[in-house]
């Protein structure tokens, strides 16, 4: 059974889902974190559907392994196919997806962009819910970007690489921004809350959605409603991947999280 003193688990194809690990340590830092990221096959959005569910269900039975009091499903990738995975773990769910959708429907906008993975656009998860939760009617504009998760994972803090990562965003938003007008842009990969700033400078004013902020609130309610929040401060978190344990190490680090207690390796699923 679960207790207070349970972790939290975070799980993302990359390290994306440290946006999402950044802003629960923000908002309950007395939480333990465990961390999974599945680098060896990064971008997930590129995979065909049954390799991701596949994927998915490796890391759900990773964290059900490991005792996790809820679970937090960074991937936006993984959010559209949840459906198929989430009997894998006993715990709570929380996913990007429907927290994105949940912070639109709240707005007093009429047309609003996603950007995010190509598998996400293609399975029009966030149209779908948008529309289905809105009080009132939008127009939902959806871009997939094949390029960008992939770009910021490999050139986050790197001057020359993120000139490439700044290409690629008015390659993918210029049309949305500067054609269509959308008010507001859902950032659909947790990949890209970490070049917010980036996002920021060339499109000034214009108001970004971050699902990892839903979440954190979402978890919050949950573990408050289920008596097993941890007061206090002091959480640790321990990351675990199937990529390179030096670059999550410099990521980490470069993102802000705090109080990293380990970065370890854990072997891939053989596709």
């Amino acid at each position: 059974m679960f207790d207070q003193n349970s972790p939290v688990g975070v799980l993302d194809s990359g390290i994306g889902g440290f946006s999402v690990a950044r802003q629960v340590q923000k908002l309950l830092p007395g939480e333990d974190l465990l961390y999974f990221g599945d680098g060896a096959h990064i971008p997930y959005g590129n995979h065909a559907e049954g390799t991701i569910i596949a994927m998915a269900r490796y890391m759900f039975e990773f964290m059900e392994s490991r005792g996790v009091k809820a679970l937090l499903v960074a991937c936006n990738t993984i959010s559209c196919v949840i459906d198929r995975c989430q009997d894998a773990v006993s715990c709570p769910t929380f996913n990007a997806v429907q927290a994105g959708a949940d912070a639109v429907a709240r707005l007093d906008v009429e047309k609003v962009g996603v950007i995010s993975t190509v598998f996400t656009h293609n399975a029009r998860c966030y149209p779908r819910r948008i529309l289905a939760q809105s009080p009132k009617k939008m127009v939902v504009l959806s871009c997939g970007c094949p390029d960008l998760a992939r770009l910021v994972e490999h050139n986050l803090g790197n001057p020359g690489g993120m000139a490439e990562v700044e290409d690629n965003l008015r390659q993918e938003l210029d049309h949305m921004v500067l054609e269509d007008r959308i008010q507001c842009c859902v950032l659909g990969c947790t990949h890209y809350p970490l070049v917010e700033d980036s996002i920021r400078k060339l499109y000034p004013g214009l108001l970004l959605i971050d699902p990892a902020e839903e979440m954190a609130r979402a978890l919050a309610r949950d573990l408050e409603k289920r008596g097993l929040k941890r007061e206090g401060g002091g959480g640790t978190l321990k990351i675990h991947t199937t990529g390179s344990v030096e670059e999550y190490t410099l990521r980490a680090r470069q993102v802000g999280l705090e109080r990293v207690e380990s970065v370890e390796f854990y072997p891939p699923m053989k596709l």
